[in-house]
């Protein structure tokens, strides 16, 4: 019996170490599912590999930026008929013949603004290479769309909207923050009619409330890239005429216009806000101050009223501080009446602060649209 056992024992032990060693020779020879890219898969990287494989015909597949066994098999047929060693690793040799320069980094030339990267999200989505909606903001959607426009047109494949790339799209890019407009004033009537035939155009999917600001903007010029109109954001003759619009005739500028309907106390108040608030800005700076203002008054998230949104408590530091109460000056009345007479620097926004001196935590998370002077003004 004990022999028996002892047999039984040894057999079992040898067809282990057999299954080991057929495990692990098995184990040697299976090579890694995926390779990768050399310098980095950063969704950028793999983003513009893939890219350039479509361009070519090697990758039928979606170009998403993230590395899997379809990349790797398009990476090494593409290999293989360039006469590389066909090993999925994408490194200089593979790099060189994709015609990529590795790492990408993406971006605009010129600043990644709202209006800057809204102008190339409108041209790309008219183009069909663009599939979300255009807002005016950076991210892998649009870096996508870009790479795959470069590649299509034999521009240098880095993600970034230089002075080629531009141009083959048929944008002008701004090196300064642009709010875009309306020629005859940014009036609320004028904004709501603009707003409107946006909206049934389909083009415009927030509240028609009459405040310019940067989705107003975009859809503006989203418009006027499907209809081939200069992509500016500013509504002209041109995208009245399409928009099918027939806009009032406002103030953009000067110390007049729309002045007239506005009590003197108010009048008063809003100039005493100005002083208060921004004298020793620039004059557009203090114009603004007064408009963030009265966009808060057209806005429903605020009282609709001057004097109840410029005592709203914690609104205004000039409330708190008194400041409030001083006399203002000359500045500080033409910037009020240039307000109401339509003229908003800051396209709609409804918050401003000093970085140097803001507290509040919360405000850091607003999107600034534009800075004017000392203060940042955010929608």
């Amino acid at each position: 019996m004990t022999n028996s056992v002892n047999r039984t024992t040894r057999a079992i032990a040898f067809l282990i170490v057999i299954v080991l060693g057929v495990t692990a020779a098995a184990l040697a020879i299976v090579p890694a599912a995926y390779a990768d890219v050399s310098k980095g898969n950063t969704f950028a990287n793999v983003a513009a590999v893939q890219t350039r494989l479509a361009t070519l015909g090697y990758y039928g597949s979606t170009v998403d930026g993230r590395w899997g066994s379809r990349t790797t098999a398009a990476v090494k047929k593409f290999q293989s008929d360039n006469g590389l060693v066909a090993d999925g690793q994408v490194g200089t040799k593979t790099e060189r013949a994709l015609k990529i320069t590795l790492p990408i980094s993406g971006g605009i030339t010129l600043g990644k603004t709202d209006f800057n990267v809204a102008a190339v999200q409108a041209r790309l989505k008219t183009r069909g290479l663009y599939k979300s909606t255009v807002d005016g903001k950076w991210g892998n959607n649009t870096l996508l769309a870009v790479l795959r426009f470069q590649s299509d047109n034999g521009l240098a494949v880095d993600g970034k909207v230089g002075g080629g790339t531009a141009r083959k799209l048929g944008i002008t890019l701004s090196s300064t923050a642009k709010t875009g407009g309306i020629s005859k004033g940014k009036t609320s009537s004028n904004v709501k009619a603009v707003q409107s035939a946006l909206k049934k155009a389909g083009y415009f999917t927030s509240t028609v409330d009459g405040v310019w600001g940067r989705r107003t903007m975009c859809a503006v010029m989203h418009f006027q890239s499907d209809c081939g109109l200069t992509v500016d954001g500013v509504v002209g003759s041109a995208t009245e005429k399409k928009l099918g619009i027939t806009l009032g005739s406002g103030s953009s500028g000067g110390s007049s216009g729309g002045s007239t309907n506005v009590s003197d106390s108010d009048l008063n108040l809003l100039a005493r806000c100005v002083y208060g608030e921004s004298r020793g800005e620039p004059y557009n700076g203090q114009v603004a101050v007064a408009a963030v203002v009265l966009n808060r008054v057209r806005s429903s998230k605020f009282p609709n009223t001057i004097y109840g949104v410029i005592y709203q408590k914690g609104a205004f530091t000039a409330v708190s501080d008194g400041q409030i109460n001083l006399t203002p000056n000359q500045t500080a009345y033409n910037a009020a009446r240039d307000a109401l007479g339509g003229w908003d620097p800051t396209g709609g926004c409804l918050y401003y602060y000093n970085p140097a001196t803001a507290t509040s935590s919360w405000i850091w998370s607003l999107t600034v649209h534009i800075k004017i002077g000392r203060h940042n003004f955010a929608l």
